[in-house]
């Protein structure tokens, strides 16, 4: 064990990994000792190449996009002789559109996360955080999350074999498995589907390496968590007002 001061002894990546798992504070110590985001960042996308490789070699194009246009309401508002062309028109973009995901929104997603939570710590917390810092927390959590919830997602799959939805549905780990979609109200269902055990575990993670990283207990550094949180489920409830 370390001395009283003295920075935690580095890690190698698989090390590390585990250790998010295991033991996240004392892994996130030593992330935010030594913040290295590349790695992470890196097996973050690899995942999320891997799991678009296998959705979209199984996905019927059409048919996800006619899932997600009723149950937006869109189709709707296509006349019915128009629906079969706006649909192919719709489905010839859906794999290009599919491996863009996880190469360019993800990493940049990932980026501005970090700004977010590091423009939050430094404004109302007064930490001595840096953006290396920040990034490798976020890193390590979702590519963690990732690791744990892309082959679970493609298993239920193949088991239910349902391969044309939403994969963020398949996981019913929500207070919206309690609900019948169907007769429920889009406000009420999202914020059910929000409750769930899987994003609890994912703040969770980032409350302990954020904790670690500002040198604050991990209890102090949740509020910040729920904060942003709250406002990202306030918004995807209003939306689903908006639009149902």
């Amino acid at each position: 064990m370390s001395e009283a001061g003295e920075p935690p002894a580095e890690r190698g990546f698989l090390s590390t990994l585990a250790g998010v798992y295991a033991a996240p504070g004392e892994t996130f110590r030593a992330v935010a000792a030594r913040p290295r985001w590349e790695a992470p960042l890196l097996l973050a996308i690899a995942i999320g190449l891997a799991f678009t490789a296998v959705w979209i070699w199984k996905v019927d194009p059409v048919e996800f996009m006619r899932a997600q246009m009723e149950e937006s309401g869109g189709m709707e508002r296509i006349p019915p002789e128009r629906r079969a062309d706006v649909l192919q028109g719709q489905a010839k973009w859906f794999k290009a559109f599919a491996w863009v995901g996880p190469v360019f929104f993800a990493p940049l997603g990932l980026a501005a996360m970090a700004g977010v939570f590091l423009f939050v710590y430094r404004f109302f917390y007064e930490a001595e955080l840096t953006f290396a810092q920040s990034l490798a927390v976020v890193t390590w959590c979702f590519a963690a999350f990732a690791l744990l919830m892309d082959p679970l997602i493609l298993l239920v799959m193949a088991l239910k074999n349902e391969w044309s939805v939403d994969p963020h549905s398949v996981i019913q780990a929500s207070a919206a498995a309690l609900l019948d979609k169907s007769t429920t109200s889009k406000p009420l269902y999202a914020l059910a589907g929000s409750l769930d055990l899987f994003s609890a575990w994912l703040m969770a993670l980032l409350s302990i390496g954020y904790g670690a990283a500002i040198r604050k207990p991990a209890s102090s550094a949740v509020w910040a968590i729920v904060a942003l949180w709250g406002a990202y489920v306030m918004g995807k409830v209003a939306l689903s007002a908006v639009f149902q």
